[in-house]
């Protein structure tokens, strides 16, 4: 019984015969249903699978990775979230935020941390205790699953190979109890129906996001093969499968671009004596793909949240003031999301060092700075006189110079 040919397989081997790039169709794998399995009794394993395969956060790495405006909004969220520095005027709090784990700042951690928050959003820190103080450490969010009784955190390297190396396991406390002065906190937000792990922002514009890779695709291939068949030619005439093939090859090696930037599909037909036919295609779809992208950004920007002027889109009419609008959209960005993750995370991070070292930490802050400067409105005539301006500029001082601009009167 030979095997059925799918559509998709049809379409390749009539592109290989006609000389055609590699066609293929990519499939980013999108859950149907994002859900949380609450039944207990269907569960065989002692911990809680995070997705319908347990590989939930494994497919929200490979999504941060494949989609160029998700990827670049988590950079500037976890950015502007760690801030300008972390400081103490306490020289034993700045010491210990210099040196959280022997290796690492405690800016270092909080930033895996809240990079983890917003692309998985879970994201887990294990503190380690020591006589005289604590280590914290973050632990990458696709290795972490919780616990049925959710007193502890399951740690494996490798989930998909889970069920023939269960002895890589690390099971770990969760905070604030401690087991061989171990313990780990899990940071997320409360999502409806889900009891155990949190969602990101982002997970309405999961469609958007395989869009956005589509799309750098699609744009890659315009780039290399123009998309379509630049003319389509028809041959007539009698001839021979071997003869048909080698006369398209050898027309495409002589017809087409060194870089492929164009290809044509040529269609022999045996039997016609009629003259060749050659139709030329022209590519209209450049409007649709530019309104498609937009559109996919758009709504990948508004699921998580962000400001359009953050992300380097400016407001049409507003180029002569593009500072002004990114620091409105810089402060919108630190009242709803930023703040607000700070109180969920740095603020529990707080806690923790205060329940189990004794420093004082009642000035340990995360100090900000927005990512434009004030100085880009200022206009030079308006605030400093001739002679500074002139020096500004390389050029001595003039003997009337001591003045502003604006109270010199034209003759």
């Amino acid at each position: 019984m030979t095997k059925k040919k799918t559509t998709k397989q049809t379409i390749k081997n009539v592109a290989k015969k006609v000389g055609f790039t590699k066609f293929d169709i990519f499939n980013l794998g999108i859950p149907e249903k994002i859900r949380e399995n609450v039944d207990l009794k269907t569960i065989r394993t002692p911990f809680i699978p995070n997705g319908e395969d347990n590989l939930f956060p494994q497919f929200l790495a490979e999504v941060a990775r494949q989609s160029p405006t998700h990827r670049s909004i988590l950079g500037q969220k976890k950015i502007l979230s760690i801030g300008k520095q972390f400081h103490s005027e306490n020289p034993n709090v700045q010491s210990f935020i210099n040196d959280a784990n022997t290796g690492e700042s405690l800016r270092e951690v909080y930033g895996k941390i809240i990079g983890d928050y917003y692309t998985f959003g879970n994201a887990y820190m294990e503190i380690v205790r020591y006589e005289g103080g604590i280590n914290l450490y973050h632990i990458d969010s696709t290795k972490c699953r919780v616990s049925k009784d959710q007193k502890h955190i399951y740690i494996h390297p490798d989930w998909a190979k889970y069920g023939t190396s269960k002895e890589d396991t690390a099971i770990v406390p969760v905070y604030p109890r401690f087991e061989k002065n171990t313990s780990i906190i899990q940071f997320k937000d409360y999502e409806p129906t889900f009891n155990y792990y949190g969602l990101p922002d982002f997970v309405g514009a999961m469609s958007w996001l395989a869009i956005d890779w589509e799309l750098q695709t699609y744009n890659e291939s315009k780039f290399k093969n123009n998309f379509t068949p630049s003319a389509i030619v028809e041959i007539n005439g009698d001839m021979g499968e071997e003869e048909a093939e080698k006369l398209v090859k050898d027309a495409q090696q002589k017809w087409t671009g060194k870089g492929n930037n164009s290809k044509i599909l040529f269609l022999v037909k045996n039997g016609d004596t009629s003259p060749a036919n050659v139709t030329l295609i022209k590519d209209g779809s450049d409007g649709s793909f530019m309104d498609l992208q937009k559109l996919t950004s758009q709504n990948i920007i508004t699921a998580h949240r962000w400001q359009p002027a953050m992300s380097g889109i400016v407001s049409a009419g507003k180029l002569s003031n593009t500072g002004n609008e990114i620091r409105v959209a810089w402060e919108m960005v630190m009242g709803t999301i930023i703040k607000d993750v700070e109180g969920l995370i740095f603020g529990k991070i707080q806690q923790i060092i205060k329940e189990n070292t004794s420093l004082d930490i009642d000035d340990f802050e995360i100090v900000y700075e927005p990512p434009v400067s004030f100085l880009s409105d200022i206009v030079p005539s308006q605030v400093l006189t001739i002679n500074e301006q002139r020096l500004v500029l390389g050029f001595e001082a003039t003997e009337f110079g001591d003045v502003m601009l604006t109270n010199t009167k034209t003759i």
